[in-house]
Protein backbone atom coordinates (compact mmCIF):
# COMPACT_ATOMS: atom_id res chain seq x y z
CA UNK A 1 0.00 0.00 0.00
CA UNK A 2 1.34 3.44 -0.88
CA UNK A 3 1.62 6.11 1.77
CA UNK A 4 -0.97 8.24 -0.06
CA UNK A 5 -3.37 5.32 -0.15
CA UNK A 6 -2.83 4.66 3.57
CA UNK A 7 -3.59 8.32 4.37
CA UNK A 8 -6.72 8.17 2.20
CA UNK A 9 -7.87 5.06 4.06
CA UNK A 10 -7.36 6.80 7.40
CA UNK A 11 -9.43 9.77 6.21
CA UNK A 12 -12.20 7.39 5.19
CA UNK A 13 -12.02 5.53 8.53
CA UNK A 14 -12.90 8.68 10.46
CA UNK A 15 -15.52 9.84 7.93
CA UNK A 16 -13.49 12.94 7.07
CA UNK A 17 -14.42 12.56 3.40
CA UNK A 18 -17.99 13.45 2.53
CA UNK A 19 -19.79 13.00 -0.77
CA UNK A 20 -22.97 14.82 -1.72
CA UNK A 21 -23.52 15.09 -5.49
CA UNK A 22 -27.12 16.29 -4.96
CA UNK A 23 -26.08 19.31 -2.87
CA UNK A 24 -22.45 20.18 -3.64
CA UNK A 25 -20.30 21.76 -0.97
CA UNK A 26 -18.96 25.28 -1.41
CA UNK A 27 -15.21 25.47 -0.95
CA UNK A 28 -13.37 28.56 0.32
CA UNK A 29 -12.48 29.26 -3.31
CA UNK A 30 -16.19 29.53 -4.09
CA UNK A 31 -16.10 26.38 -6.21
CA UNK A 32 -18.92 23.88 -5.82
CA UNK A 33 -17.86 20.27 -5.35
CA UNK A 34 -19.61 16.98 -4.58
CA UNK A 35 -16.69 16.07 -2.28
CA UNK A 36 -15.55 17.65 0.97
CA UNK A 37 -12.64 16.58 3.13
CA UNK A 38 -12.84 17.73 6.75
CA UNK A 39 -9.21 17.24 7.81
CA UNK A 40 -9.88 18.97 11.14
CA UNK A 41 -11.89 15.91 12.13
CA UNK A 42 -8.70 13.82 12.07
CA UNK A 43 -7.33 15.88 14.96
CA UNK A 44 -9.81 14.11 17.27
CA UNK A 45 -8.36 10.64 16.57
CA UNK A 46 -4.93 10.39 18.26
CA UNK A 47 -3.59 7.30 16.47
CA UNK A 48 -4.68 8.44 13.03
CA UNK A 49 -3.50 11.97 13.78
CA UNK A 50 -0.10 10.58 14.74
CA UNK A 51 0.11 8.47 11.57
CA UNK A 52 -0.73 11.43 9.33
CA UNK A 53 1.64 13.70 11.25
CA UNK A 54 4.42 11.17 10.63
CA UNK A 55 3.59 11.03 6.92
CA UNK A 56 3.70 14.83 6.67
CA UNK A 57 7.03 14.84 8.53
CA UNK A 58 8.44 12.28 6.12
CA UNK A 59 7.36 14.39 3.15
CA UNK A 60 8.85 17.60 4.50
CA UNK A 61 12.07 15.87 5.56
CA UNK A 62 12.60 14.18 2.19
CA UNK A 63 11.38 16.99 -0.10
CA UNK A 64 12.86 19.92 1.84
CA UNK A 65 15.79 18.59 3.88
CA UNK A 66 17.22 22.12 4.13
CA UNK A 67 14.05 23.65 5.63
CA UNK A 68 14.81 26.11 8.43
CA UNK A 69 11.27 27.20 9.30
CA UNK A 70 7.73 25.87 8.89
CA UNK A 71 4.74 28.16 8.38
CA UNK A 72 1.15 27.04 8.91
CA UNK A 73 -1.72 28.53 6.93
CA UNK A 74 -4.46 29.83 9.24
CA UNK A 75 -6.59 28.29 10.41
CA UNK A 76 -6.66 24.65 9.37
CA UNK A 77 -2.92 24.41 8.67
CA UNK A 78 -1.97 25.67 12.14
CA UNK A 79 -2.35 22.40 14.01
CA UNK A 80 -0.66 20.27 11.32
CA UNK A 81 2.19 22.73 10.93
CA UNK A 82 2.79 22.91 14.69
CA UNK A 83 2.84 19.11 15.00
CA UNK A 84 5.26 18.69 12.09
CA UNK A 85 7.53 21.47 13.39
CA UNK A 86 7.56 19.84 16.83
CA UNK A 87 8.42 16.40 15.44
CA UNK A 88 11.15 17.77 13.15
CA UNK A 89 12.41 20.20 15.81
CA UNK A 90 12.04 23.19 13.48
CA UNK A 91 10.94 26.73 14.34
CA UNK A 92 7.32 27.47 13.53
CA UNK A 93 5.10 30.42 12.64
CA UNK A 94 1.60 30.70 11.27
CA UNK A 95 0.19 33.21 8.84
CA UNK A 96 -3.20 34.89 9.06
CA UNK A 97 -5.18 35.86 5.94
CA UNK A 98 -4.81 39.51 6.99
CA UNK A 99 -3.10 41.40 9.82
CA UNK A 100 -4.88 41.41 13.17
CA UNK A 101 -6.96 44.48 13.81
CA UNK A 102 -5.92 44.62 17.46
CA UNK A 103 -2.87 44.01 19.62
CA UNK A 104 0.35 44.10 17.60
CA UNK A 105 -1.44 43.82 14.27
CA UNK A 106 0.62 40.81 13.24
CA UNK A 107 -0.09 38.80 10.14
CA UNK A 108 2.73 36.36 10.87
CA UNK A 109 2.57 34.96 14.41
CA UNK A 110 5.75 33.64 15.97
CA UNK A 111 9.45 34.46 15.82
CA UNK A 112 11.35 34.33 12.54
CA UNK A 113 14.46 35.77 10.98
CA UNK A 114 14.55 36.99 7.38
CA UNK A 115 16.39 34.72 4.97
CA UNK A 116 15.21 31.43 6.47
CA UNK A 117 14.20 28.67 4.04
CA UNK A 118 10.51 28.25 4.77
CA UNK A 119 8.05 25.47 3.95
CA UNK A 120 4.32 26.22 4.04
CA UNK A 121 2.01 23.66 5.67
CA UNK A 122 -1.67 23.61 4.71
CA UNK A 123 -4.34 21.05 5.53
CA UNK A 124 -5.94 20.99 2.08
CA UNK A 125 -5.08 22.56 -1.26
CA UNK A 126 -7.68 22.92 -4.01
CA UNK A 127 -6.92 26.01 -6.08
CA UNK A 128 -3.84 26.97 -4.05
CA UNK A 129 -4.95 30.58 -3.66
CA UNK A 130 -4.59 30.82 0.13
CA UNK A 131 -1.24 29.01 0.10
CA UNK A 132 0.16 31.34 -2.57
CA UNK A 133 -1.07 34.35 -0.58
CA UNK A 134 0.85 33.02 2.43
CA UNK A 135 3.98 32.56 0.29
CA UNK A 136 3.65 36.21 -0.80
CA UNK A 137 3.32 37.39 2.82
CA UNK A 138 6.36 35.37 3.89
CA UNK A 139 8.47 36.59 0.96
CA UNK A 140 7.48 40.20 1.71
CA UNK A 141 9.01 39.70 5.17
CA UNK A 142 12.26 38.37 3.71
CA UNK A 143 11.64 34.65 4.17
CA UNK A 144 12.70 32.30 1.40
CA UNK A 145 9.89 30.17 -0.01
CA UNK A 146 9.77 28.34 -3.26
CA UNK A 147 6.96 29.56 -5.48
CA UNK A 148 5.12 26.36 -4.63
CA UNK A 149 6.21 24.85 -1.34
CA UNK A 150 2.96 24.03 0.45
CA UNK A 151 2.50 20.55 1.78
CA UNK A 152 -0.98 19.48 2.60
CA UNK A 153 -2.82 16.57 4.07
CA UNK A 154 -4.93 16.40 0.93
CA UNK A 155 -4.61 17.99 -2.49
CA UNK A 156 -7.28 18.00 -5.14
CA UNK A 157 -5.49 17.58 -8.44
CA UNK A 158 -7.68 19.97 -10.35
CA UNK A 159 -4.97 21.48 -12.48
CA UNK A 160 -3.08 19.82 -15.31
CA UNK A 161 -0.04 22.07 -14.83
CA UNK A 162 1.60 23.24 -11.61
CA UNK A 163 -0.16 26.24 -10.12
CA UNK A 164 1.50 29.54 -10.94
CA UNK A 165 0.78 32.91 -9.49
CA UNK A 166 -1.42 35.01 -11.77
CA UNK A 167 0.33 37.91 -13.50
Amino acid sequence: MTDAKAVAEKLLQVNAVRLNPAQPFTWASGWKSPIYCDNRKVLSFPFIRDFIKSELCNLVYTKFPDAELLAGVATAGIAWGAMVADQLKLPYVYVRPKPKEHGLGNQIEGYYEPGKKTVVIEDLVSTGKSSLQVVDVLKAQGLRCREWSPFSLMTFRLLQKPLKKPT
